[in-house]
């Protein structure tokens, strides 16, 4: 596992992680820290900043470089996506912050796409569980998932191709959105018009 500052911002820090198997990258992830109260972003402190720069990627972005894109406004309305699945916090969710862990919110998109898949392919209850668990994600944090709370996770599939279904999704509280996801899973028995 390597890990390390991609970015330094004005008000933020980007590190990313990768995990190694031999010389085969298998695995990869980031994460966007602001330092922040709700007043708003403040300023790193030089301390911090220096400190950060220690363990700075090689070819990494320097401060004042445009931060991850924010996705597009449709994204952020439940409207854009065609699809729902309802799910409750559960307390055996939260983190010691009070908050739904990230494990656990990825769960929460692995589960809302079974249940898509299930419906698109038409598995009853009782059925056997499509085994298509997406293979990637890139999630974006938008807002504070809590318990306890009621949640719907909304998915839209953006593009099949032979082998991979692009999916996007949101987590929606009412009609706030508080996180988005792209996932790419396998295709399976997955039809084009789905």
């Amino acid at each position: 596992m390597h890990t390390g500052v991609r970015r330094i911002g004005r008000s933020s820090f980007t590190f990313g992680q990768e995990v190694v198997v031999g010389a085969k990258r298998v695995g990869s992830g980031d994460a966007t820290v602001v330092l922040a109260d709700r007043s708003g972003p403040h300023r790193l402190p030089d301390e911090l900043i220096a400190d950060l720069d220690e363990i700075r990627l090689p070819e990494t972005e320097v401060a004042g470089t445009p931060a991850a894109t924010r996705p597009p406004p449709e994204r952020l309305h439940r409207a854009h996506y065609s699809y729902g699945a309802p799910l409750r916090s559960r307390v055996g969710d939260v983190d010691s912050n009070q908050h739904v862990n990230f494990i656990a919110l990825a769960t929460w998109y692995d589960e809302a796409v079974a249940a898509f898949t299930s419906d698109s392919i038409g598995t009853t209850v009782g059925g056997s569980v499509p085994d298509l668990p997406p293979s990637s994600y890139r999630i974006q944090y938008l807002g504070e998932v809590t318990y306890p709370g009621d949640y719907e996770v909304a998915l839209t599939v953006r593009s099949v191709d032979n082998g991979s279904v692009h999916y996007e999704l949101g987590v929606f509280r009412g009609g706030t959105c508080l996180g988005v996801a792209d996932a790419i899973g396998p295709r399976g028995t997955l039809r084009a018009g789905h």
